[in-house]
């Protein structure tokens, strides 16, 4: 079917100016203009031949681009082929030509071994054709054949390497009302950045991709990806990261943009870090360096410096060096980043110079904003610094800050270093306060919490702690835990608010329990539990 254009010949119709005596037998209320305004109504319809002109030539054009595009596919080159549809897929957008998009989201029909970087933009495309087609039984011939083969396509694209996203990609937006809903989105996310807002963050993430790409708008989807990587971390979910990883990354090299792939390279320097594979942190922040060079990023010293200072961390090596440089970066920096050069100088074995920052901290936490990206990396560090410092109320004070956040991981930016679980600083405040029951729990925790992150480290030092594993029988330390809840009779709900845990992980736990325990039900658990603690 020819692409829909503007009826160019009416148009160009309506521009001219139509006789006088035209003008008085339409009963026209204004028959005598004057020649200046004549000539004002001219240009202004002849602008609007103007566009109407380049609106059918742009879509020629794109037309023409999809054939390239289709010639690329065939010989391989998938990625200049893909970014031929977007530009094509962007013309249809703007004319409102729904065959153009269609066309553009089923140029590239086979699987390379690359595809996942570009699924989920291939998805969103699908979804944003088959809205701009309409429902299935509406059009003509042309329109059915396509809406079933842009169906089809998506169909093609759900896998369980790239999944169809949940909802459908909103219709395109006029610049003006798109600039003004991202606006909206950013500034409710800058003011999320705390721990207890991260499904949140994600919520908004994924608006700011979908708006983004109704918008044609490459940079809020750029955003809205690397804020989806931010809270994929601090939520502990590692396969969903790797799958929004490989989008982003295909996303970045599509852009081309030297500051977003001095961006990825930094995500990728912390990914590095979490797999304990200090070999390859050099070698992308050596690569960050090079971007953050062409692109003139003014941040990018401090944030190579806060890779280089957790390397120094975890291998021990330049760590003098290190202490110098924060010392000298945080000098005119907010007080509470004098906690970061405290963690080098425990590091360094210099523990009354750490201690001395730690008594000026202290009195202090409640005033860490917790709205911001550094609270969770500040608040692990200061439960560290409290521990060294001997300092039991301080130690209490900071477990109960970090309590509610048991399942998350300490994180800040996707584009920084990756800080371990929660429940691994949580176990290390309980040793040292003494109660080792919830040590062993949260150490267990703690464990599978980096496993599941394949943070090598983090699950070595969970390991290590010096903790005497209480259980009961068979369960773990969680189900022990949650055992002992039943005995009392509470509820999954109950138990959830008291271990600061989801309902639905208790209902795991509950569903282990019985199953190691051959229980049949609450009350034999219970039962099981009385007979074999020994001193609850």
């Amino acid at each position: 079917m020819t692409p829909i254009q503007p009826p160019r010949r009416a148009i160009a119709r309506s521009s001219m100016t139509p006789p006088r005596s035209d003008r008085e037998r339409l009963g026209s209320p204004h028959p005598a203009r004057h020649p200046q305004e004549h000539a004002i109504r001219g240009s202004e319809m002849r602008t609007e031949t103007d566009r109407a002109g380049r609106s059918a030539v742009g879509v020629r054009a794109a037309q023409r681009l999809l054939e390239v595009a289709r010639r690329d596919a065939r010989s391989g080159s998938t990625g200049t082929a893909w970014a031929a549809c977007l530009e094509a897929a962007a013309v249809g957008r703007r004319t409102g030509d729904a065959h153009l998009v269609a066309r553009a989201a089923i140029v590239l029909a086979d699987h390379d071994l690359l595809a996942w970087r570009t699924a989920a933009e291939r998805q969103a495309l699908c979804l944003e054709a088959l809205g701009m087609l309409g429902p299935s039984g509406t059009g003509d011939a042309t329109t059915a054949q396509l809406r079933d083969r842009v169906a089809a396509q998506l169909a093609s694209l759900t896998s369980g390497w790239s999944v169809e996203p949940s909802s459908p990609v909103r219709a395109a937006l006029a610049p003006d009302a798109a600039a003004d809903r991202l606006a909206r989105v950013r500034a409710e996310h800058a003011h999320l950045a705390g721990p207890g807002a991260a499904e949140r963050r994600l919520e908004l993430a994924a608006e700011s991709v979908s708006l983004g790409r109704a918008a044609g708008d490459d940079d809020a989807v750029a955003w809205g990806a690397l804020w989806g990587l931010d809270g994929l971390v601090r939520l502990g979910r590692r396969l969903e990261f790797n799958r929004a990883l490989g989008a982003f990354s295909g996303l970045v090299e599509r852009l081309d943009v030297p500051v977003w792939r001095w961006r990825l390279a930094n995500v990728h320097a912390g990914l590095a870090l979490l797999e304990d594979r200090p070999d390859d942190v050099e070698a992308a922040l050596a690569e960050a360096r090079r971007e953050a060079a062409a692109a003139k990023v003014r941040s990018a010293g401090y944030l190579d410096l806060i890779h280089r200072s957790a390397l120094a961390q975890r291998t021990g090596v330049r760590l003098a060096e290190l202490e110098r440089e924060v010392a000298a970066a945080i000098a005119d920096a907010p007080l509470f980043a004098q906690g970061w050069r405290a963690q080098l100088l425990l590091d360094l074995g210099r523990t009354e110079e750490a201690v001395a920052i730690w008594r000026t901290l202290a009195p202090q936490l409640e005033a860490l904003p917790t709205d911001s990206d550094e609270w969770f990396v500040a608040t692990a560090g200061h439960a560290r610094l409290a521990i060294a410092a001997d300092d039991h109320e301080g130690a209490a004070a900071v477990l109960e800050q970090l309590r509610p956040f048991a399942g998350q991981h300490i994180a800040g930016p996707a584009e920084t270093p990756y800080g371990g679980p929660v429940s691994l600083v949580l176990a290390r405040l309980a040793v040292h306060l003494g109660d080792r029951a919830a040590a062993a729990v949260w150490a267990a925790d703690a464990v599978s919490d980096a496993e599941r992150m394949v943070a090598p480290h983090y699950a070595a030092l969970a390991r290590a702690l010096p903790i005497e594993r209480r259980t009961l029988g068979p369960l773990s330390p969680r189900e022990t835990e949650v055992a002992r809840c039943i005995v009392d009779g509470a509820s999954n709900r109950v138990i959830a608010e008291e271990l600061f845990l989801s309902e639905r992980t208790v209902e795991q736990h509950v569903r282990s329990i019985l199953r190691k325990l051959g229980a049949p039900n609450r009350a034999a658990v219970a039962g099981w539990v009385v007979r074999h603690a020994d001193g609850r």
